[in-house]
């Protein structure tokens, strides 16, 4: 059965679809079949990020709703083995019912090690629908300050429906913080109430991979080893492994410094 992981944040452009497509390739590259679905209804970009805008040729309502069958609607990927992903559609007109939609999506997803569920920046319909069916949520959040409120708002509402959640800081900057110019990890946890899953560093090679549909895959690229930490520890913690510490080869020597700042 899967383990089904909502990301999220109430506030747009934090970096959830950046989370979500790249956790899920580093959760296929150790092995486990996962399903990327994306519930931005408004702006879906799970294609475009992947590279695969031009095989989309169904989508996740197709399959929820049984138009067409998941193995026609899920984008396999050649080189990532175990990989699928389910697109959002291009103009939603379903009238998406949340405990339906859920109690379908969550069917579709059984086969699967896990279920990666993207969410758009809002309180939207969607939403209600991930944490129907999920077993966990994933926050993320920035230093911004706009992002942490939003962040803390989000955690709590998971909070009030009984589902787990934990932060990813994306796009921390250790240079920023070193120098006094942004807040550090204890004061970003401490802000969003939120306990702390992973930390993904600010990557300029990450922003431009991404414009041209590339996936964080590789030594070359400073976040690669932050979404293979959080997926190793997900994975120990359902298989009962071993974690691996947030930090490992990710944050350099001066670790307190980003820590207390």
């Amino acid at each position: 059965m899967a383990h089904i992981i909502l990301v999220t944040s109430f506030k747009g452009g934090v970096g959830k679809s950046t989370v979500s497509a790249n956790l899920a390739l580093k959760l296929a590259r150790l092995g486990q079949k996962v399903l990327l679905c994306d519930l931005d209804f408004d702006l879906g970009t799970l294609d475009l990020i992947t590279g695969c805008e031009d095989r989309m040729l169904f989508d996740v309502c197709d399959a929820v709703y049984g138009r067409r069958d998941v193995e026609d609607c899920a984008v396999t990927f050649p080189s990532v083995p175990g990989l699928y992903l389910l697109g959002a559609p291009f103009r939603c007109t379903d009238e998406i019912v949340p405990e339906d939609f859920a109690e379908k999506l969550s069917a579709i997803c059984e086969p699967y090690d896990y279920a990666v569920l993207d969410t758009p920046g809002a309180d939207s319909v969607t939403v209600a629908v991930g944490a129907r069916c999920a077993d966990s949520a994933i926050v993320v959040a920035t230093h911004n300050p706009t992002s942490l409120r939003g962040a803390e708002k989000t955690a709590q509402r998971l909070r009030d429906v009984d589902l787990p959640c934990r932060l990813v800081i994306n796009n921390f900057d250790a240079v920023s913080v070193s120098e006094d110019k942004r807040t550090g990890m204890i004061s970003m946890i401490d802000a969003t109430k939120t306990p702390l899953l992973g930390v993904v560093p600010y990557d300029r090679t990450l922003m431009f991979a991404q414009e041209k549909g590339v996936l964080v895959d590789g030594d070359s690229f400073p976040s690669s080893k932050a979404f293979e930490n959080i997926a190793q520890r997900l994975i120990a913690e359902k298989t009962g492994g071993r974690p691996v510490p947030v930090l490992s080869g990710v944050i350099g020597r001066k670790r307190k410094k980003v820590l207390t700042k």
